[in-house]
């Protein structure tokens, strides 16, 4: 599988021209401007559902790409919070280099950990450590990992491998015969835990997102938690912004009012996350 034959779509509402902007921006930079367009993003509506309309319209979107997909080509699929690192073009191909020797329905380009589960970020931070400086203009050590027991959440950049978008596409339907009772990252986590959905996901990872970007999922339950899923995410991506996030490590201790308990248990994870 190479770069060139990668086909795509990122996902963008038409009352976001400044995120148009930004993904134009960056496809444009690695080389994708061509390989990958621009998708506009469906709206929620007044349906049976178990989820906000915002994320209903998520839903939709990712379903209307995946059932549009040609089996021929692997698909990227992204949403239009996505940063691209400055050498994102050689990553990716050294990324579809590696896969090849793996059984994959999606890959993962990236993927949302939950900060509140240690036992998870603790085997990122070990996996980070036995990688290597990730931020290195020589870095190349990347894997392909099992997303079963990692993945938790995200739809922001996947590629759909070729074959597999019949599979993708079933898997949605379903849910959305359903009357959509889950997000469709939430859908694709229940079919990996099921074994329905071979996934895997890169690592590092080769995608960040824009944490300064308001998520248009606010809705969504621990919605304002967004910018900690965001820096917790940003903390594992090859050649990303590591020194935005020491800024921002630095600055909430200094902005947050003070609270003994917490930062009692934020020295003993400490403690316990740099061994």
């Amino acid at each position: 599988m190479q770069r060139a034959d990668i086909r795509g779509f990122y996902i963008n509402l038409d009352r976001s021209p400044e995120r148009r902007a930004l993904m134009e921006e960056g496809l444009a930079r690695c080389g994708l401007g061509g390989a990958i367009t621009r998708f506009s993003a469906r709206q929620g509506d007044d349906r049976p559902k178990g989820i906000s309309a915002n994320e209903l319209g998520c839903f939709l979107s990712h379903q209307a790409i995946v059932d549009s997909i040609a089996d021929d080509r692997p698909t990227l699929i992204l949403e239009d919070d996505i940063y691209f690192p400055p050498r994102f073009e050689e990553y990716l191909s050294i990324i579809l280099e590696k896969c090849a020797g793996h059984e994959w329905d999606i890959l993962f380009l990236n993927k949302m950990i939950s900060f509140t589960d240690m036992r998870a970020v603790y085997q990122m931070i070990r996996k980070k450590r036995a990688a290597g400086d990730i931020y290195s203009d020589q870095f190349r050590n990347f894997s392909i990992e099992e997303c079963k027991g990692l993945y938790i959440s995200g739809a922001g950049a996947y590629l759909i491998r070729p074959g597999a978008a019949g599979k993708v596409a079933a898997i949605l339907r379903k849910t959305a015969e359903d009357n959509y009772p889950k997000p469709v990252d939430i859908t694709y986590l229940n079919a990996i835990n099921a074994g329905t959905l071979k996934a895997k996901f890169a690592f590092p990872y080769i995608l960040g997102v824009h944490s300064q970007l308001e998520s248009t999922l606010k809705q969504r339950a621990g919605g304002d938690n967004g910018p900690l899923f965001n820096d917790i995410l940003n903390l594992f991506v090859a050649g990303g912004d590591i020194d935005r996030l020491r800024l921002g490590a630095f600055d909430a201790v200094h902005d947050i009012p003070f609270d003994a308990d917490a930062f009692i248990a934020s020295q003993i994870l400490y403690r316990r996350l740099t061994r």
